[in-house]
């Protein structure tokens, strides 16, 4: 005879209500264990204010002593755990920190205990973030053959901006490039050089290399050109002596090509106090052509003129 479903239901139902009890208690008790202790390297992440910087070395990890369900899916679809310092409303200086388990996130529902950070503390240096401008500098190896020498050299820009800690770029009275050599060179180069800053926590927006043009040319020697015009920018002024000598660096090819007429010499008058004229006044010589670097002014005799009201 065929037996129904219910039939089968009760066959036996005490034992089998009793199988299904102990079961249950069974999963009640593997799933209140406390799971196994685990020791993970989670990231540190520090906060810090705008225009704050961390000067001082800091780990990047932590070792975190955790705890969780054997059964959990803490690993998937969830994000890992970190450990965050927050100091963005503090200021300059030393800043210790007790690393405690509130520092670690971890995922809501991950069913994590997280019981220990290690290190217990860290130290965490702060400075704020400041700019400015510095001269570029470049270092140059080797020197030209004999019987030539170096006139002088342009850098394009003469000056970059940095920015970074307070301390690090107040310490920096200038910014060099990679080392460029002249060596065997006789005439003028070009060179594009990249800036060289060593300290990584300072930073420039410069990107494009910097134009070094250096002017080479025959060694020079010193010449003196007699008779150089000297007059006030104003007419209602005189100067005395109304000629100056002038001592020059040149090469000898460019001695030959110069005279009196290739210079101009003048006084500024309106920086005169009017009440204490005459008075003694530096003036200031132009070349007019310097045969393109080869030829620069040493010295000028006298060093400096009388100026007075009227002729």
């Amino acid at each position: 005879m065929k037996r129904t479903f219910r039939e089968y239901a009760l066959e036996n139902w005490s034992l089998k209500a009793t199988a299904t009890f102990l079961a249950l208690v069974l999963w009640l008790f593997v799933r209140g264990e406390p799971g196994p202790e685990r020791v993970l390297a989670v990231p540190l992440e520090i906060r810090v204010a705008h225009q704050m910087e961390i000067v001082n070395e800091r780990p990047t990890t932590v070792e975190v002593t955790m705890r969780g369900a054997p059964f959990s899916n803490m690993w998937f679809g969830k994000l890992l755990p970190s450990c965050v310092i927050d100091l963005e409303g503090v200021g300059e200086g030393e800043h210790t920190v007790a690393l405690t388990p509130e520092h670690v996130k971890v995922s809501k529902g991950s069913g994590i205990r997280v019981l220990q950070v290690s290190p217990a503390r860290v130290s965490i240096i702060l400075e704020k973030t400041i700019s400015r401008e510095v001269p570029v500098v470049v270092p140059v190896l080797e020197s030209p053959p004999e019987g030539f020498e170096v006139y002088g050299r342009t850098l394009n820009p003469p000056t970059v901006l940095i920015s970074g800690p307070r301390s690090r770029v107040d310490s920096l009275n200038d910014i060099p490039t990679e080392p460029i050599s002249i060596g065997g060179q006789t005439q003028s180069v070009r060179y594009f050089a990249n800036l060289s800053i060593a300290d990584r926590l300072v930073r420039t927006p410069a990107r494009k290399p910097v134009q070094v043009d250096i002017a080479i040319g025959p060694r020079r020697r010193t010449h003196t050109i007699n008779n150089v015009a000297v007059a006030a920018d104003n007419e209602a002024f005189s100067v005395t002596p109304g000629h100056l000598s002038i001592q020059i660096l040149a090469p000898p090819e460019v001695i030959d090509k110069t005279g009196a007429s290739n210079f101009r010499a003048s006084v500024r008058t309106g920086v005169l106090d009017p009440s204490k004229l005459p008075g003694r006044v530096k003036p200031s010589v132009q070349v007019l052509d310097d045969f393109g670097g080869a030829l620069a002014i040493k010295g000028i005799h006298p060093p400096e003129v009388t100026v007075k009201r009227g002729k």
